[in-house]
């Protein structure tokens, strides 16, 4: 069976363009590239609280409430 073939036939049904040649980005573009993206993805997710975080939040939120309901 010829898997490029067929790949390339699956490839132009999808209505996609079949990539005749080696391209035009380096390996080392692909990969500096791929750093860049990754490290912004970091950058997200680190921004944002850890389930942990959000725990201690609510925890903290539940305890004031107690307090407050305590407070004659």
């Amino acid at each position: 069976m010829d898997w490029i073939a067929k790949l390339d036939d699956f490839q132009r049904l999808s209505d996609y363009d079949v990539l005749t040649h080696a391209g035009r980005i380096s390996t080392e573009q692909a990969r500096q590239k791929a750093e860049i993206e990754y490290q912004q993805y970091r950058h997200r997710i680190d921004q944002q609280p850890s389930e942990v975080d959000k725990h201690l939040a609510e925890a903290i939120e539940k305890l004031g409430k107690i307090e407050r309901n305590a407070k004659p």
